[in-house]
């Protein structure tokens, strides 16, 4: 479901609903320019942040939208004498009444953000597998799911996509550039077969193998054997997951990787800015 469905299934029953954004920030805020949340009579979806400033923005939305408000308006609110918050900052805030074309316009944003989504693939759809999609769902990925068992594919939660495996190492071949992987299959023969695929490659971001420290050293071994360099061998992470968890419940294991996964996406996004900017000033 996407995050603004409960507000559109209020409009489409005669709810009116604000949209709130945020806008311009001086000093710190809550969230980022560009935030957003609906209000209608009895709810809201998508967050501005919390705290005292979405508190103060729903509590306003709604006496706009008894009042009958339409069309839009902004307020800046400055967050320490206003709302008692010690961000230290203040916040433009738009408000908008929606309407169909309302929803539409956002719906296309949405749509526009989510493939600009790093893109994470997790071969495997055992118990491991699904506590990592459950972690993931929630956050600003775009997730896939692929196992060879139907059956088992079947458990993945219906949000996120699931691709029926060929069983062999094209599952990796196809996948795009810049792409997180997570291999975590029934057999290890896969494991191993997936893992050398991605390894050849050069523009995978994360190449990540469930397992102990014994099952990497036996995989590095194999892998040097068939003719992979040092510098390809050194991309795979194996165990998965941020150091100081020792846990292996499925769950524990998931909030794990999620964590890991949020930080190697974020500074490959950091790098690619930096690499961009470096080109721009150098075209300059």
């Amino acid at each position: 479901m996407t995050w603004y469905q409960t507000a559109r299934d209020a409009f489409d029953e005669g709810a009116p609903c604000i949209l709130v954004t945020v806008g311009n920030i001086r000093g710190s805020a809550p969230r980022e320019a560009g935030a957003e949340m609906i209000v209608f009579a009895d709810g809201f979806a998508g967050t501005i942040g919390g705290g005292a400033l979405e508190y103060s923005a729903t509590h306003r939305a709604r006496e706009l939208a008894a009042d009958g408000m339409e069309g839009s308006f902004s307020e800046n609110l400055i967050l320490g004498p206003d709302l008692g918050q010690c961000c230290g900052g203040s916040v433009d805030v738009t408000f908008e009444k929606l309407d169909g074309s309302g929803f539409e316009a956002i719906a296309e944003r949405h749509a526009a953000a989510e493939a600009r989504l790093p893109q994470v693939f997790i071969f495997g759809a055992g118990h491991v597998g699904r506590a990592i999609v459950q972690a993931l769902a929630p956050l600003p990925l775009c997730l896939t799911c692929i196992d060879e068992r139907p059956d088992i594919l079947d458990q993945v939660d219906e949000g996120v996509r699931r691709i029926p495996s060929a069983g062999n190492a094209a599952d990796v071949l196809g996948l795009p550039s810049g792409a997180l992987v997570l291999i975590m299959t029934h057999s290890h023969d896969l494991d191993y077969d997936l893992v050398q695929a991605a390894l050849t490659r050069d523009d995978l971001d994360y190449v990540g193998l469930i397992g102990s420290a014994t099952k990497r050293a036996r995989f590095l071994q194999r892998l040097r054997a068939d003719g992979l360099t040092d510098e390809s061998l050194a991309r795979l992470v194996c165990p998965i997951g941020i150091d100081g968890i020792a846990g292996k419940e499925p769950a524990v294991i998931g909030a794990s990787v999620a964590a890991q996964i949020l930080m190697v996406s974020e500074a490959r996004a950091a790098e690619r800015l930096d690499d961009a900017l470096r080109i721009v000033g150098d075209e300059t």
